[in-house]
């Protein structure tokens, strides 16, 4: 069989000045050699400068419109355990199982995995943090709070459990729980009651935690759904600097992210699309055994990602927030007394994502 080389040409793209340039050089011999007349050269030149004017506008309009940020994912850990949480206590990870509520833990390279402790098994799901010391609160002990609102103390070496407080609420929780390293709470942990999904109870009740384990009623915060998250805002951070943050999860559409500050008040600061899940504040900090960056907990692929800090730079002190099934992710930051939400795009391969957790570990 013969075959046909096929040969493409290509066109040199030129300015619309050289454009202009051409069409007068053009002009300049036709009325020399007499095969224009003057009218119809002026109306030749006139559209052509019309066209360029456009040209210049569009390509002008194209180079101002900025590019979606895009976040770059790799796999950090195959974990095997289906997760709800992954917490990085300066010296070592921990992830939580979905329902069993057991705790493990690996080194800064996220495997292998083995046993750090064990907590009452029930659904739905348990979160812990790191105390970061000071304020009464012995540095790196581990507090995780349970389903059924019971805030638990963990040693650094995970040998000792024991109940450290109990939050006055007979609903089941998802186990929102984050330290006040601001202070508008008086640097106390902060607890969050409420279940994503869920319309009953719609929203939840936020509680502070002294180190004493002495309980204090804060507000509480709508629905409709609860949150499995609670972070707390910057410093930097506006109108709502140093107030918790909570996104109540209703489900697959009409979700919010709401403040709540110490009084109890509440404001919602921009609504998703989808329920949200995984939130973490970019905050600065000193540099540790853990490469510094954004760790993110997925229950079905029992995965952690991971995405280098160098990416979230320009979003210092601001939230990132995940959904739970669609693996959305923005960047929440204030622009005045309101708030800018910036979609991210991601490079994640197709799966069906239970985004549960992020933690984000400065450096």
């Amino acid at each position: 069989m013969a075959h046909t080389k096929l040969v493409i040409g290509t066109t040199k793209r030129r300015s619309p000045t050289a454009l202009v340039r051409t069409a007068l050089a053009d002009g300049r011999r036709a009325r020399g050699g007499g095969d224009l007349e003057g009218g119809l050269f002026t109306h030749s030149l006139r559209h052509l400068l019309v066209l360029s004017v456009l040209s210049a506008a569009l390509a002008a309009s194209a180079a101002a419109a900025p590019e979606r940020p895009a976040l770059h994912f790799k796999v950090f850990a195959r974990t095997g355990i289906r997760l709800t949480d992954v917490v990085w206590t300066g010296s070592r990870f921990l992830y939580v199982e979905n329902t069993t509520n057991a705790v493990s833990a690996a080194g800064p390279a996220g495997t292998p995995v083995r046993k750090f402790a064990s907590l009452p098994k029930m659904s739905e799901e348990t979160r812990c943090v790191v105390s970061p010391g000071g304020h009464s609160f012995p540095a790196h002990r581990i507090y995780c709070h349970t389903p059924d609102n019971k805030i638990y103390q963990l040693s650094r070496n995970g040998k000792r459990v024991s109940v450290f407080a109990t939050l006055p609420n007979t609903s089941q929780s998802d186990g929102a729980l984050v330290f006040d390293t601001v202070g508008r709470f008086g640097y106390r942990l902060v607890a969050a009651t409420g279940r994503s999904g869920h319309s009953k109870p719609a929203g939840g009740a936020v509680y502070t935690i002294g180190a004493t384990g002495h309980v204090r009623f804060v507000g509480n915060y709508a629905g409709p759904g609860g949150s499995d998250e609670i972070a707390i805002a910057a410093r930097g951070f506006g109108a709502v600097a140093g107030w918790a943050l909570l996104g109540p999860d209703p489900g697959a559409s009409n979700a919010a992210i709401v403040a709540i500050n110490p009084s109890g008040r509440m404001r919602t600061l921009a609504k998703l699309p989808t329920g949200p899940n995984p939130i973490a504040v970019i905050a600065p900090g000193r540099r540790s055994a853990a490469t510094a960056g954004l760790y993110l907990a997925d229950t079905n692929t029992r995965t952690i990602y991971f995405a280098r800090a160098a990416q979230l730079a320009p979003y210092r002190g601001a939230v990132i927030i995940g959904s739970e099934l669609k693996a959305d992710f923005w960047i929440l930051r204030p622009r005045g007394r309101r708030f800018q939400l910036l979609k991210l795009a991601s490079d994640l391969p197709p799966a069906t994502y239970n985004f549960e957790a992020a933690s984000y570990v400065p450096g």
